[in-house]
């Protein structure tokens, strides 16, 4: 049994809004907010790094979890937007908290990168002891570079999540998570060296919604439950429409599920985490049930059953 001991974000001041990138783009704002939901993306400052927003996030997590950096037993990074190959923002991280000689790795894969981190930190904790698990994302840097599309552009903003994950039973428990990948689709969203994003929308939300459904219904009868049994539902935040499809098809009441996507833009690998943090401070993230569902670059999904006291 594993438990994570506390949430923590960061979100950059600068804001992106949508009358901006109509006025660039020369289209009208509402086909922006219908087209993804999304009305205000964070965007950081210059000079203010992936590494950066890491940090800050960090560092909340860690104050609100009650520990010290020097009680940690690992860091696991999710991004895909680290400034160099190696090494990665983890090592950084690591340097800036004074915690040397733990393990530090990052897992480098956009969206889902931050929730393959929380898996991997489940079974880390049981030998390390208490880990480190952060989403960091600079998308703003990826998305200024040629050719600037519109149909990305208006969909991604800057920010990073995080949280402790340590073994035993707490508050906030992890009853079961399960991560899966399938490289068949990988090209249909991926990022070269150096390029900007290359995504195939179609194809990667009608991915999505089928395997993180599946993935959802194969979690609940694994644990004996109904979409109904669950009080919270915290999904990485990557379009209004392709959340309400999912909890359209497994029956999610609507008011259930979290969404934060309006204010941020897709936060790629950080925004469960953001998610999460926000949910936790105004106290939605109370007794009963709660899942976490992610899916992304690889092409990765999973999801995770919690058990809120």
């Amino acid at each position: 049994m594993a438990q994570i001991l506390g949430f923590g974000a960061y979100l950059p001041a600068g804001v992106l809004d949508n009358a901006a990138l109509a006025a660039e783009f020369q289209v009208d704002p509402a086909w922006i907010l219908q087209a993804c939901g999304i009305e205000t993306r964070r965007v950081a400052a210059p000079g203010e790094t992936v590494v950066d927003l890491a940090e800050r996030a960090a560092r909340a997590c860690l104050e609100r979890s009650g520990l010290e950096p020097a009680a940690l037993g690992g860091i696991v990074v999710g991004t895909g937007t680290a400034e160099r190959q190696f090494p990665g923002v983890s090592a950084s991280l690591q340097q800036r908290l004074g915690a040397a000689g733990i393990p530090a790795f990052d897992i480098h894969l956009a969206s889902v990168g931050g929730f393959f981190a929380l898996a991997t930190a489940v079974e880390l904790c049981q030998r390390y002891g208490p880990i480190l698990v952060v989403g960091a994302e600079r998308m703003s840097e990826v998305m200024a570079r040629a050719p600037r599309v519109k149909e990305t552009a208006i969909l991604f903003g800057d920010g990073a999540g995080a949280c402790v994950v340590a073994p035993g039973h707490g508050p906030v428990s992890v009853v079961d998570i399960r991560m899966h990948s399938d490289g068949t689709f990988a090209d249909e969203l991926s990022l070269a060296y150096g390029g900007t994003l290359a995504m195939n929308g179609r194809t990667v939300i009608l991915q999505a919604n089928r395997k993180l459904r599946q993935s959802l219904s194969d979690l609940l009868a694994r644990n004996g439950l109904a979409a109904g049994d669950v009080d919270l539902w915290l999904f990485h935040q990557a379009n209004v429409n392709l959340l309400r499809q999912v909890g359209h098809g497994l029956g999610i009441a609507e008011e259930r599920v979290y969404l934060n996507l309006p204010r941020y833009g897709n936060t790629s690998a950080a925004s469960l985490f953001i998610a999460a943090a926000e949910a936790q401070a105004e106290g939605r993230l109370r007794s009963g049930y709660a899942v976490m569902a992610a899916f992304g670059a690889g092409m990765g999904w999973g999801s995770a059953l919690l058990r809120v006291e």
